[in-house]
């Protein structure tokens, strides 16, 4: 969110387990309009072969929010 801040265009990526808490920060930190990307929990437990699928199934969405920013940071946490 700092980088943003700056004048960065900058994406947080999150499991759906983190939803809420990025919700709560995006308002404690003044980012209403920080882009979060939120793909499936868990990651760190799981083989790279269902990591791989899991980044394949929010691609669309990353490229939403790269396309269009303004109109994917409405829709995200």
């Amino acid at each position: 969110m700092e980088i943003q801040k700056r004048g960065r265009f900058a994406i947080t990526l999150i499991t759906h387990a983190f939803t809420a808490l990025a919700r709560s920060e995006k308002e404690a930190f003044g980012a209403a309009d920080h882009p979060v990307l939120v793909v499936q929990h868990p990651i760190g437990t799981v083989k790279l072969e269902e990591v791989t699928k899991r980044a394949d199934a929010a691609f669309d969405q990353l490229v939403n929010i790269l396309l269009a920013p303004a109109a994917a940071r409405a829709k995200v946490a």
